[in-house]
């Protein structure tokens, strides 16, 4: 929904008028649930203040809209947390619109809070947005709340479908209804792709897409990636979550390859990892390392290989070598090896790190590469990725 500016000189950007005429706006950094991405972990922590308020006071937000509302063109009432857990947002919505009627209001929602009564008629009845977006990832509540933590799917689906009976009912054009279906490696099915359709018909969204996300790293979508069968499919009703690309290291739940005199060249893993060995010997060498944070536990790892499950032994801030013998039976050039990093504190809490791979674990790339996408029959080019949206 945010436009960049790429491509355009610092000349391009001057200012044309005392004012501006677009706003984003943050009625709260907090939400009423908890989904799994980084910025909500950190939003959500309660060790953490990223505002000094939890929620915008209506003087100031009453301030700024007396002084900037008669000039704003379009108005984005959502950031982090949920716009609509803030006690007094339908008041902030109307009173924007008092301001400027001509406002163009776009939202970004779960959808939990508008199946509470009123709410999604108080919006359509007033006019108060012009466009919601309803995040909803699944079509059951298993689906669901693999990633929506704490989520209801039943109450996320009755929200917005609240807004569009309100439509119909009322004989309404507005607000646009979009339904913004988080795509993940749980959810990506022919199955649960067949139901999401029978659901938006049946609800009567306006818009619709299915979103490739790029958080977690370890849920993305191999099976519908770019350059699969299962992308080609479904492209009509895509689109890209931004910092989503086919990257060979980021499929496969690594950041990136990264080298170091010390450390030669390592990547930093995700919770999940999936790695292909070069043996040595008839032997698969992995090695390991985790930060020099010393309030912190040394992560516990979990090695998948075809013949067997074996622990992980991590260095702190050194390697440590893990060595599996091959067993005769086991004849391919390269062993897969799938990683699972359990994680038990959040690294940005101890102020050590300003990031999280501190999530994973280092893993040198020294005998070890990343496993490749096994669904991908085709390379991928820009070509192929765009007519895909990286809107709403």
């Amino acid at each position: 929904m945010y436009e960049r500016a790429a491509g355009h000189d610092a000349a391009d950007l001057t200012p044309s008028h005392p004012y501006p005429n677009r706003l984003i706006l943050e009625p709260s950094i907090k939400c009423n649930i908890r989904c799994r991405n980084e910025t909500c972990d950190i939003a959500n922590d309660a060790h953490i203040e990223l505002r000094r308020e939890n929620f915008m006071r209506w003087d100031l937000f009453c301030r700024l809209m007396d002084e900037v509302g008669p000039h704003l063109e379009e108005l984005y009432f959502y950031n982090y947390g949920e716009p609509f857990l803030h006690p007094r947002a339908l008041d902030m919505l109307a009173y924007a619109k008092k301001m400027n009627p001509r406002i163009h209001i776009t939202t970004s929602t779960n959808g939990i809070l508008l199946a509470r009564s009123g709410k999604a008629e108080r919006n359509v009845a007033e006019g108060l947005v012009d466009f919601i977006c309803c995040t909803i990832g699944g079509v059951d509540q298993e689906t669901y709340g693999r990633y929506h933590k704490g989520g209801s799917f039943e109450k996320a689906l009755l929200g917005m479908r609240r807004v569009t009976e309100e439509k119909r009912r009322s004989e309404q054009s507005g607000p646009t209804v979009h339904w913004r279906y988080l795509l993940f490696n749980w959810n990506d099915s022919d199955e649960h792709i067949a139901q999401a359709l029978r659901l938006r018909d049946e609800i009567g969204v306006d818009e619709f897409r299915f979103m490739l996300t790029a958080s977690p790293m370890e849920g993305r979508s191999l099976f519908r990636a770019p350059g699969t069968p299962g992308f080609e499919t479904m492209k009509p009703w895509l689109a890209l979550q931004e910092g989503h690309s086919p990257d060979l290291f980021a499929e496969a739940g690594l950041w990136g390859a990264e080298t170091c005199s010390l450390n030669g060249p390592f990547s930093w893993t995700g919770r999940r990892a999936s790695l292909l060995a070069l043996p040595r010997m008839r032997r698969v060498h992995v090695r390991m390392a985790c930060g020099g944070t010393p309030t912190g536990p040394v992560p516990a790892v979990r090695m998948r290989l075809p013949w067997g499950d074996f622990p992980g032994q991590v260095g702190r801030e050194r390697w440590h070598d893990n060595f599996i013998d091959i067993p005769e039976m086991f004849s391919q050039p390269k062993v897969p090896i799938d990683l699972e990093v359990a994680t038990v504190f959040t690294p940005m809490r101890h102020g050590v790190v300003g990031d999280n791979r501190d999530l994973g674990v280092m893993v040198s790339l020294e005998d070890v590469v990343p496993a490749p996408n096994p669904y991908r029959m085709t390379a991928v080019s820009p070509a192929r990725v765009a007519g895909c949206s990286r809107g709403a």
